[in-house]
């Protein structure tokens, strides 16, 4: 006799239930960045079977990536990571309905990018794009789960309508250790993105434990040098600014002239119209220009419609060196 077949979501629905297989079957989730920890996670949902993925990231596959970027491969090194991840989660589940969006978030158009999303995976580099996307989370009332990981250490929190939000939580800082100065384990960066994961089926789920906007928030650290693992619970800053409605990074007052990436040696800028065609004909004369939709790639400047510029640099002076060598400014 023939072994009856079982579905797909059989296993995960002895933990989660066919009901809450319902729910995630039905949510919408945007990753933002699909790095270490965004290229695990998505492929984590993709697989619990999340409804409708939307996938941000305004990078390329590099060599340096495959250590522990888990979607990519060696024939993807050079493709825009929102496409190859595209690519790659749709032979993993086909089921699953996916965006993809080779961009880089801003006050400008995180609104736009986000306005269908349910829920938010932040698996970004850099503060700016954190303390952004809870400025917008916090004005719109919708639930984000904040990652990172770097060395051997990692955490994770999740933010929602009634928490203290990350600003209460974390200062504003400068000069922060990143993955090009300090490393990063594949195992803790996986690890990582693991916990984000389950903190996103548990809520998405409607776990009895996440199903009170009132119950407490913890930030979850994870350090596997030590395999120690800790849960701090934390709690509203009356000081805070965008919880008294203060929302300055949606508002375009805290982005800065440029921004510097934690684990890509990568340095952003803006500027004031910007002509794509002008800079692909420059450009094409030079080398190999990789053209988008909204976006080219030439060397090692990423140039987007909205005037955002990114350069691949061990500095800022070559950053801006090189800025000025391609873009005349």
């Amino acid at each position: 006799m023939a072994r009856e077949n079982p579905g797909r979501y059989s296993r995960q629905e002895l933990v989660v239930g066919k009901e809450g297989q319902g729910r995630l079957q039905k949510a919408r989730v945007a990753i933002i960045g699909l790095g270490a920890l965004g290229s695990v996670a998505a492929e984590l949902l993709a697989r619990a079977g999340v409804g409708h993925l939307t996938l941000i990231d305004r990078d390329i596959v590099e060599l340096s990536n495959l250590q522990r970027q888990l979607l990519y491969a060696e024939a993807d090194i050079g493709k825009p990571k929102a496409e190859a991840a595209h690519s790659r989660l749709k032979a993993i589940n086909g089921t699953v309905h996916y965006g993809s969006l080779v961009a880089d978030i801003n006050h400008k158009n995180i609104g736009k990018i986000l306005e269908d999303e349910g829920l938010v995976l932040d698996c970004t580099d850099n503060l700016y794009a954190r303390f952004l996307i809870n400025d917008w989370a916090k004005k719109r009332g919708r639930p984000w789960i904040y990652s990172a990981a770097i060395r051997e250490q990692g955490s994770v929190m999740l933010l929602a309508r009634g928490m203290p939000c990350f600003r209460c939580t974390f200062r504003e800082a400068q000069g922060l250790d990143t993955c090009d100065t300090a490393g990063i384990s594949n195992a803790i960066s996986t690890a990582i993105a693991s916990l984000q994961v389950n903190e996103a089926i548990r809520y998405l789920t409607r776990e009895k434990r996440l199903a009170k906007e009132s119950d407490s928030q913890c930030l979850i650290r994870l350090d596997i040098s030590s395999l120690s693992l800790a849960k701090i619970k934390t709690k509203k800053n009356p000081q805070c600014p965008a919880c008294s409605g203060q929302y300055e990074y949606l508002g375009g007052k805290k982005e800065p002239r440029h921004i510097s990436y934690q684990c890509s040696d990568t340095y952003q800028f803006f500027i004031d119209n910007l002509d794509l065609a002008s800079c692909e004909k420059k450009w094409k004369r030079l080398g190999t220009v990789r053209k988008g939709k909204n976006y080219l790639f030439f060397k090692n400047l990423s140039v987007f419609s909205n005037g955002r510029v990114l350069i691949k640099a061990k500095s800022l002076g070559q950053a801006n060196a090189i800025l000025s060598r391609y873009a005349g400014m």
